[in-house]
């Protein structure tokens, strides 16, 4: 490394609130937070105002309240003068800074569509093009291409996160971090974590191999005591190598899957290989990835309030919705500089849970582990609502069961059920066990039984030496009259 390049490191450390937080201490995340609350109380006089207090003892849950509705007026400010789409969208809404008093009060903001920041990304843009380090685009799950820009703040920022997400699940400095992506996707997020971990001061290693062989090796070689990666992917290779090596003499600490929904099912199978927690981690590319954590208590993701606020909202309506009611969840960015989102509709369904946990978190609020996408839910048979999850559930419950995909048509009046498996063992039997965990679930039955579907289809396949990343679970290739 140059020594230009250490230099640079070295200055963005001192930018990580992450490395300011104790080793060791029992709720790192939570600690961070409150962390970067007081450091915005002592930095920012209008804060102390907007408070009413000279000086902060305890941060409770109000407190943390009040500290994010300042966040917001003042990255509603700030997108007002410097985003062309939000000049206009908020110029013609009427909305004002100040009028954002409650947490109710966000109402009076119009949300923001992912089809707006599809269709004109530089309408978001709030820096010069000189001041955007790194440019990302993803299509996420809806398939349109979306552009972000992030200057070294922004980044920095996200490292910050990145890092206080990891000593939450455990890693400690002296200990290696296994990254676990495959290498087939538009954009290696091994590189960005590697990357995050050399600023942050943590050691960890790459390997995208599909081969079992090798992830073992170099999980033996750097001694991995927490495991990242793409959740099917983790899965893929913990299924194949429980049956030549022992999972559990290597000595991890904590899996945490990321990028793709965990099922239930796959959680407890690879808990059972590996002996210890396997964590949910959920985040949005729009929201700089790391975004939210499970914890050892496994009761819903905490968020990093201190960046993000989160509302879930009526999906038809686009009201708030209280705590523990179930709607779609709606991010804000509540820091970053580039292209900063307000009131950004995810379309992902979950609810939001209050703190305290049983963790010991008090002020850090959670959402349940996300079900799905309002767009991935379907209809079948008596007009049953069908999430990925539900099939998730009964189906990678089956022991042997790589992955899976459903393909749905409607040839006469009965919709068609085709599963096409991806199978470890005995193929014959492995066919009847899923079979048997389908036609378990209400939602089945219940179409059988009033003849609206044909008798469920299920192929079974050989275990393929390719691997692809989210696949998706459900093709409707149905007819649809109510589009």
């Amino acid at each position: 490394m140059s020594i230009k390049s250490r230099i640079t490191i070295a200055y963005a450390r001192t930018k990580l609130s992450s490395r300011k937080v104790a080793e060791g201490v029992e709720n790192p995340l939570h600690d961070w937070v409150e962390l970067k609350v007081r450091n915005t109380f002592k930095q920012d006089p209008e804060f102390r105002k907007a408070l009413g207090r000279s000086s902060l003892d305890e941060i409770d849950r109000k407190v943390f309240e009040e500290y994010q509705l300042y966040r917001f007026r003042k990255q509603l400010a700030y997108v007002m003068q410097n985003s062309y789409y939000y000049q206009k969208k908020y110029g013609e809404a009427g909305v004002v800074p100040e009028a954002i008093r409650t947490m109710d009060d966000l109402n009076k903001v119009p949300l923001t569509e992912p089809d707006d920041l599809a269709e004109e990304p530089f309408l978001f843009l709030c820096q010069s093009q000189s001041k955007i380090a790194r440019t990302f685009s993803t299509s996420g799950t809806s398939g349109k291409n979306k552009r972000l820009f992030y200057t070294r703040d922004d980044l920095l920022n996200i490292i910050d996160s990145i890092a206080a997400a990891l000593r939450s699940a455990g890693l400690l400095s002296n200990e290696t971090l296994h990254i676990m992506f495959p290498a087939v996707v538009a954009w290696d997020p091994s590189l960005m974590l590697e990357g995050a971990c050399k600023v942050a001061g943590l050691k960890s290693v790459v390997c995208s191999e599909v081969d079992v062989d090798e992830q073992m090796r170099v999980m033996k070689e750097n001694q991995a005591r927490v495991i990242i990666g793409l959740t099917s992917f983790i899965y893929r290779i913990t299924i194949l190598a429980r049956e030549k090596y022992d999972l559990r003499s290597l000595g991890v600490k904590a899996i945490i899957c990321s990028s793709e929904p965990l099922s239930e099912a796959v959680r407890r199978e690879m808990e059972g290989a590996w002996g210890c927690k396997c964590l949910s981690q959920y985040g949005m590319t729009e929201m700089g990835l790391a975004t939210t954590i499970e914890c050892q208590e496994q009761a819903g993701l905490h968020i990093n309030e201190a960046d993000f606020m989160v509302e879930v909202i009526d999906p038809d309506t686009g009201k708030r919705l209280p705590p523990g009611k179930e709607g779609e969840l709606v991010w804000t960015s509540l820091s970053f500089q580039g292209s900063p989102l307000l009131r950004y509709r995810s379309y992902d369904i979950s609810h939001y849970i209050e703190p305290p946990c049983k963790c010991g978190h008090s002020t850090v609020g959670k959402i349940g582990k996300p079900k799905g996408r309002r767009d991935s839910a379907t209809k079948i048979g008596l007009g049953k609502h069908i999430f990925p999850v539900l099939f998730d559930e009964a189906i990678m419950n089956v022991r042997g069961v790589l992955n899976y995909q459903l393909v749905l048509d409607k040839p006469s009046f009965r919709d068609r059920l085709h599963f096409t498996v991806e199978f470890n063992g005995d193929i014959e039997q492995g066919k009847v066990n899923v079979l048997e965990a389908i036609l378990a679930l209400e939602e089945i039955k219940s179409g059988l039984d009033n003849d609206l579907l044909d008798p469920i289809e299920v192929e079974m396949k050989e275990v393929s030496n390719d691997f692809t990343p989210k696949m998706k679970p459900i093709v409707d290739k149905r007819r649809r009259y109510d589009s």
